[in-house]
């Protein structure tokens, strides 16, 4: 499925007249002419000579643009408690940030950090779907495309999001699908299982009877055994004995 995500967006315009420090001037005419690394040590002397609150947004694009991401998101972690700072801006690009790192729960958050800021801000809103879609959370990145698609209504991407959505509806389906399969099949195991257990307890059973069958015929025989050895030595005992029924030749 392919993946709409819109790139580093930056409201860069300042407002005229606003008075802006040396360090700040020139980091930002750096970065507006694509020279990002050199940029970045005027927009770090802008923020901690200058105290320059436009100077957050500047440097955490231009960290972002070099492939510094984590110094990209120190620098927006700090701007969101500095004053004067678009944390809108800021949190949305933070988010793009940690899209393209492959933190898709991190840029979730910062995408929501940027809706909370301003709920009709739709960019956010949508790749915030896109970090759910990534994460499986099937449900509520659809809630975020459709909320997308109200508030950008004649996007030119809208068919194509119409298009996801059918097919995040579709896997959806499929998983369920496959859920219920992975259930039945689950219980037939358990069932099957059970089967094969009461045999094997009526096997154990069947053992045990028939080991105390053999034990009880067993004692019987040496039992009889025994009587007949004795019904022997009784009769042996009597052939022996003297019979007085005759008269003494002592007398």
């Amino acid at each position: 499925m392919k993946k709409y995500f819109v790139t580093l967006a930056v409201c860069l315009s300042l407002a005229t007249g606003v008075w802006a420090g040396e360090n700040f001037s020139t980091g930002e005419t750096l970065f507006t002419h694509n020279r990002p690394s050199e940029a970045i040590p005027y927009l770090q002397n802008a923020i901690s000579a200058e105290h320059e609150p436009r100077a957050y947004l500047y440097l955490a694009l231009a960290y972002a643009q070099t492939g510094q991401y984590q110094l990209s998101l120190d620098t927006a972690d700090k701007a969101m408690s500095v004053s004067g700072t678009n944390k809108k801006i800021i949190a949305y690009n933070a988010g793009n940030t940690a899209y393209t790192m492959g933190n898709y729960a991190l840029a979730e958050q910062w995408f929501s950090t940027a809706i909370s800021a301003d709920p009709s801000y739709a960019s956010p809103v949508l790749n915030r779907a896109n970090a759910r879609l990534q994460q499986k959370k099937y449900t509520e990145s659809i809630s975020d495309y459709n909320t997308y698609l109200a508030l950008v209504p004649d996007d030119s991407q809208s068919e194509q999001i119409t298009q996801i959505i059918a097919a995040i509806q579709a896997q959806m389906q499929k998983e369920e699908q496959e859920a219920i399969l992975r259930e039945q099949e689950a219980e037939r195991l358990r069932i099957e299982e059970e089967r094969m257990e009461a045999e094997r307890a009526a096997e154990k059973e069947r053992a045990a009877a028939e080991a105390a069958e053999r034990r009880r015929r067993l004692l019987e025989d040496v039992a009889a055994s025994l009587q007949d050895s004795q019904s022997e030595n009784l009769s042996a005992g009597t052939e022996s004995t003297v019979d007085y029924g005759y008269e003494s030749d002592f007398e």
